[in-house]
């Protein structure tokens, strides 16, 4: 029976050396898979940060481009008002003068169009 007894003791030993094979195995391949995972948390964090960075800048160019907008926008409005005021200062000042209810000669409306009118006058002197 002596016998038989070593021999389960032995078995044992055997079984457990084994396992313990095994789960030191397993325990590295754990560590290692750790390691990994904290190389790509610090990578991530990295980019994240590098991330947070970019998004600052587009906002402070968000805000930026948004108060030029608001500036050219009151130009504009300003320009408006100010070609309204003119229009109406020069219908207030055409409106009871006689020589601004005929028509303009041909010529002379020809140059506000900004047509060649030298081609076209029959009464005009031709420069030596």
């Amino acid at each position: 029976m002596n016998g038989w007894l070593q021999k389960l003791t032995s078995g044992s030993l055997l079984l457990l050396l084994a396992v313990s094979i095994c789960l030191g195995g397993y325990s590295s391949l754990l560590s290692h898979r750790l390691e990994l995972a904290r190389q790509q948390v610090a990578q991530q964090k990295k980019t994240l940060a590098q991330q947070a960075g970019l998004i600052v800048t587009m906002q402070e160019q968000d805000a930026r481009n948004r108060k030029l907008m608001a500036e050219q926008q009151q130009r504009e409005q300003q320009l408006r008002q100010r070609g309204e005021i003119y229009q109406r200062k020069y219908e207030d000042a055409i409106k009871n003068d006689e020589c601004a209810r005929r028509a303009a000669p041909v010529a002379v409306l020809d140059l506000l169009r900004g047509k060649d009118t030298a081609t076209t006058g029959t009464n005009r002197s031709v420069a030596p």
